[in-house]
């Protein structure tokens, strides 16, 4: 600088620095600034909230985009102005928001927060949640507000969701349970009111624990070792598990395990669900007993006994034990159905399977097989052990059973074959069990037989006698032979269809030696109703040759009678046209007895029907008469055992005169079987017997050549 500056000049000079230093400085100032706006600019960027920049001394407002795409508005706009945004607020929360944000900038605040709702660029109402800090100067006025956006729509969707869902597992009859697997012991997190109800325990007892506790003592539960596999690999499950109550009830449960992860994939949480399935398991649990049980004695049926008795030859083939099949068939079983009635024959059935269960170890086995047959099975028994065995059954049989007010008495014929001397298949063991106690019975039954070869005669015999029936059957071989039955003055009133077989090797056959085979081969049905159409259609040559007052009888049987009999003489009485009278049926007192009250309702239809109905063997049962009374019976034959005597047994002529008196007093009529003597046929006559039948008067012989005899006596 020049020495002869002048002072006025010097002075420009430092006021000219002094604005150079200046503005120096507030370019600084505002490089700065600008790097910070900047900064805070890639700060705003950076997060997904709407940020915002309030310069209150300067009236300026800066958004970041992430706001302007927020509320919809233009990210490029010269100036922004507070109007445009609270705009964007809800109609209904737009005051309040406008209060509220001048409250805060009035009243000395620094931080300040609302929530709000506002119109999203789709249409649709968004949740925003602003956050406000407030710079203030010395005196405490605002120069800038900063504020940060946060759209809380998915958030308070999600609240909302959970509240709905908590209300739902609340609501719910499922048992819902959250476990922790990442605290040791894996413990409860959460339960619902569902579960609560199902196990006992409140929440308060369930959360924190480990609800294994809840299976008891049964830790053993092939449910558990699934359950815990699908545990150990993290995956879906799903097992039916026995728990139990606070009280100590048994429950079933049918439980869903369902892993849940975290976003890395890292297994954090279980949830499992759960169903109360005690009703239905009971269900299954007495199906599946009732399908491998018997009903009435709860014994083990056929099926179970079979599976045991398989699995038992298994083990004596690898092991080399012994083992002794027993068949026990109870002794004229029958006469207690027919006198005393089913409810009767039902509770011995049962008193003889509870002193049967009492005779065994618990490693053998009793099974009813059907009927009154019975089946033990019994495990490492020698021939003396059998010995004892079946005389502890004898003994127990052999106490009285109190049946309908009185004592009664029971024995069986017993039939037993052992492993391996007579077989080592099931199928061997029971027949040849079975072919022993059929020798039991043909030794005067109560008494117990073991298997000997040489009884293979005599089931092979009986087996083809049955194999002959159903070749008879197929091919035509019986026919119906007749005998009369006459009044005491020697008229004709009634002919008795009796079944023959015409044997091709051995000729005819009377039904004494088939019979019983037809019962066991399930043909009695068939033949019978076979029988009652034959007989039926005779009526019309009756009827055509003068003699349409003489009636038809036909014996029907107990298999007959629970096998659409009554359906059977409908359609014969239509087809045949049969008029009231011509037709009757014959049963005897213990076929009648074979569930009473179906059989009285079974024959008031058939009455109804025309057709009669008469007790054959009267004498030899052990009907009810209060029974006898209600059933539409038209007249009483009696058993030719009785007839036998008559002339020179008083017994006899007692029972007789009984019969004969007890039907008058009834409005029945007789008819005697056996006739053969002249002293019968008077002491008969004498003493009013309506009938009579025997060979005396007429013996069995087929229609033409028996109604050819009738025409001639008649003249």
């Amino acid at each position: 600088m020049p020495a002869s500056a002048s002072p006025s000049t010097l002075a420009i000079l430092a006021l000219l620095l002094a604005m150079g230093v200046a503005l120096l400085a507030l370019w600084r100032a505002r490089r700065r600034e600008a790097r910070e706006r900047e900064r805070f600019a890639l700060i705003a960027r950076a997060t997904s909230d709407g940020i915002y920049d309030a310069d209150l001394e300067r009236n300026t407002l800066w958004r970041s985009e992430a706001f302007c795409r927020m509320f919809g508005l233009p990210a490029d706009a010269a100036a922004h102005e507070i109007a445009d945004w609270l705009a964007k607020v809800h109609p209904e929360d737009r005051e309040r928001v406008r209060q509220g944000y001048a409250q805060a900038l009035n009243t000395g605040m620094v931080e300040w927060e609302i929530a709000y709702r506002f119109d999203k660029p789709d249409g649709s109402t968004g949740h925003a949640r602003d956050r406000l800090m407030i710079l203030r100067d010395a005196a405490g006025h605002p120069v800038r507000a900063i504020g940060g956006v946060t759209d809380i729509s998915e958030e308070l969707g999600a609240i909302d969701r959970l509240a709905l869902l908590k209300r739902a597992l609340d609501a719910t009859t499922t048992g819902v349970a959250i476990v922790d697997v990442r605290q040791d012991g894996w413990p409860t997190v959460y339960v619902n009111a569902a579960l609560e109800a199902m196990s006992g325990y409140t929440a308060a007892e369930l959360l924190g624990r480990n609800l294994n506790f809840l299976q008891g003592a049964e830790r053993e539960q092939p449910g558990l070792e699934t359950l815990r596999h699908s545990l150990r690999e993290g995956r879906d499950g799903q097992v039916l598990l026995r728990n139990f109550r606070k009280d100590g009830s048994a429950y079933w449960i049918e439980l869903v395990v369902s892993p849940v992860r975290d976003a890395n994939g890292v297994l954090t949480h279980y949830v499992g669900s759960q169903i109360d399935v005690s009703e239905r398991v009971a269900t299954e649990q007495a199906l599946a007993h009732r399908a491998t049980h018997d009903e009435l004695t709860t014994l083990p049926n056929r099926q179970l006994f079979r599976d045991r008795l398989a699995q038992a030859l298994r083990e004596s083939k690898r092991f080399g034990l012994n083992l002794v099949v027993l068949f026990v068939d109870l002794d004229n079983f029958k006469l207690v159905n027919d006198s005393l009635g089913h409810a009767a024959g039902d509770e011995l059935l049962r008193t003889v399977a509870r002193r049967l269960q009492g005779c065994l170890r618990q490693t053998d086995t009793v099974a009813r097989f059907g009927g009154d047959e019975f089946v033990v099975l019994l495990l490492g028994e020698v021939e003396t052990d059998v010995l004892r065995v079946v005389d502890r059954i004898t003994e127990a049989l052999r106490r009285p059973v109190e049946l309908a007010g009185s004592m009664h008495y029971v024995t069986a014929s017993i039939g037993y074959a052992r492993c391996p001397q007579h077989g080592d298949e099931a199928g061997i063991l029971l027949q040849r069990a079975d072919i022993a106690m059929y020798q039991a019975k043909a030794r005067g039954r109560n008494c117990a037989v073991g298997y000997e070869p040489a009884f293979d005669q005599g089931a092979t015999e009986r087996l083809f006698l049955i194999s002959q029936l159903r070749e008879a059957v197929e091919r035509q071989e019986f026919e119906l032979h007749y005998q009369p039955q006459f009044r005491w003055d020697g008229r004709a009133q009634g002919l008795e269809a009796l079944l023959r077989w015409r044997h091709p090797q051995r000729g005819l056959l009377a039904p004494g030696h088939f019979i019983d085979a037809l019962e066991e081969s399930g043909l009695m049905v068939e033949v019978g109703r076979w029988v009652l159409r034959d007989a039926a259609r005779r009526h019309a040559e009756l009827v055509a040759q003068g003699l349409g007052d003489v009636r038809l009888s036909v014996n029907v049987s107990a298999t007959q009678l629970h096998h659409n009999l009554l359906e059977d003489i409908e359609a014969i009485v239509a087809e045949f046209a049969l008029p009231p009278g011509a037709f009757e049926l014959e049963l005897t007192e213990s076929v009648l007895m074979v569930n009473a009250e179906s059989t009285i309702e079974q024959m008031r239809r058939v009455a109804k029907l025309g057709v009669g109905i008469a007790v054959d063997d009267f004498g030899t049962g052990y009907s009810s008469l209060s029974y006898l009374k209600r059933l539409p019976i038209q007249r009483l034959k009696i058993d030719r055992s009785f007839v036998r005597g008559l002339g020179g047994d008083p017994d006899d002529e007692a029972i007789c005169a009984s019969v004969i008196l007890l039907a008058s007093s009834l409005g029945l009529d007789t008819v005697a079987e056996g006739v053969e003597t002249e002293p019968q046929r008077d002491w008969l006559a004498e003493h009013g017997c309506g009938e009579l039948q025997g060979y005396l008067l007429g013996r069995p012989a087929p229609f033409e050549d028996v109604v050819a005899n009738i025409k001639a006596q008649r003249g």
